[in-house]
């Protein structure tokens, strides 16, 4: 899984593909305007994805969603207009919805196949650091591609390569299915007569009883996909505890948008393209240390990640009030501060989620996480001076802070969501 995380997120063209849209004559605005389409995309998928995770074979949906990203990158690549960045970012959204909620639901279910289900905070910490030593790794490689004068399409290509190496880890790893089979609710269906059931029987009818068996099959599976859907939207909904824990991990999800826009906050700070890839570089730095953190600290009461998080909410603002394009380096302790808080908070809800329904509970999630990201993305698009996205950014900032605020209040002990 570690090494799985690390391959996924070495991407050379994650740092600057908005630099190839904006090279390419598409707007702030309009990337903006990408970004929101992204998010709706994205939110109208997002739980019924969810619910298919928690029917199907996890490892292959995500399989599944890794093909679809590179197809997505393909297009951006080949077809550098509005229109083609808007259908690859479709289909990078399918990606997001589709590994939303698999994700996590499927580490936890490898976890708990072992005996150590009670690892998970540990354990996603670290494949968050691998996961950000990927971006680091791919960044670095495309910041020194790009000092030698190699074109951003071909850090494109690169990054499509790169997911066949994503695809093939997810595939290898075990099955665990059966860690969410044996604790899923059977549909009320599931105790009524078959269609196709009853004493006729005969040579004559084989052909339209086979037919009728097909159907079945396919109408009981659609009944059992439609059953998960509502009972994890319910666990999400009528379980206060577990809806508190979805608000506050759909307020982080959705804010966790600032690095998309660092290439285009060094260049209208008047930085040189090739300063972009190094910023980002610091950044996911940054999500290293809070990560660390995660993993050692993962007793820290929720005011002591409330504060954490508020702290550096203050800090990067100040990376925004500086014009300075080296400033800008200030976001990665804000991203610590956000990565320590968003594994805690992941954690506890997933320790509180029954398996049976984990991904659809936390597609819930992500799917008020990309809500929040689509209203973002509207103000810092309506808010920008130009092509300098700054303005809006203070907005989510504010935002941050608030999440903050609610970690203090509505956050459980770990030793709570364990009982």
């Amino acid at each position: 899984m570690y090494a799985l995380s690390f391959v996924d997120e070495f991407g050379p063209v994650y740092a600057v593909y908005t630099l190839w849209f904006n090279d390419n004559g598409i707007t702030t605005t309009q990337i903006s305007t990408v970004f929101l389409a992204w998010a709706v995309f994205a939110l109208v998928i997002e739980i019924p994805s969810g619910a298919l995770a928690d029917r199907v074979d996890r490892r292959r949906l995500l399989a599944s969603a890794f093909w679809i990203r590179a197809c997505g990158i393909g297009i951006w690549l080949l077809w550098p207009t509005f229109t083609g960045v808007l259908i690859g970012a479709a289909l990078w959204a399918a990606h997001d919805a589709a590994a939303s909620g698999s994700w996590e639901a499927m580490i936890h279910d490898q976890l708990t196949a072992v005996g150590h289900a009670d690892d998970y905070q540990v354990v996603m910490a670290r494949i968050g650091q691998f996961s950000h030593m990927g971006v680091a790794a791919g960044t670095l490689l495309g910041a020194a591609l790009l000092r030698f004068d190699v074109g951003i399409a071909t850090l494109g290509w690169l990054t499509i390569a790169a997911h066949l190496g994503s695809i093939c880890g997810v595939v290898l790893l075990p099955d665990a299915g059966w860690v969410a089979d044996a604790g899923r609710r059977s549909p009320d269906a599931a105790s009524e007569p078959s269609i196709g059931a009853g004493p006729v029987s005969g040579p004559i009818l084989d052909d339209v009883a086979v037919g009728t068996e097909s159907a079945t099959s396919e109408l009981g599976a659609f009944r059992e996909w439609w059953v998960t859907l509502r009972q994890g939207v319910g666990d999400a909904r009528h379980t206060p505890l577990v809806l508190r824990l979805v608000v506050v991990g759909a307020m982080l999800e959705g804010l966790y948008i600032l690095d998309e826009y660092v290439p285009l906050l060094a260049r209208a700070r008047g930085g040189a393209d090739a300063a972009a890839p190094i910023i980002v570089f610091v950044v996911w730095i940054g999500l290293l240390v809070g990560g660390e953190v995660a993993a050692r600290r993962i007793d820290l009461s929720s005011r002591a990640l409330g504060l954490t998080l508020i702290l550096g909410v203050a800090i990067t603002t100040v990376a925004f009030v500086m014009t300075s394009v080296w400033a800008l380096m200030l976001i990665a302790v804000g991203y610590g501060a956000l990565e320590t808080v968003w594994i805690a908070t992941d954690a506890r809800l997933q320790a509180r989620t029954p398996s049976a329904t984990r991904a659809t509970v936390t597609s819930v999630r992500g799917f008020g996480g990309a809500s929040v990201s689509m209203v973002a993305f509207v103000i810092i698009g309506v808010m920008s001076d130009g092509d300098d996205p700054t303005p809006g950014h203070f907005v989510v900032l504010g935002a941050l802070a608030l999440a903050g605020c609610l970690v203090i209040r509505w956050l459980p002990k770990r030793a709570e969501m364990e009982t």
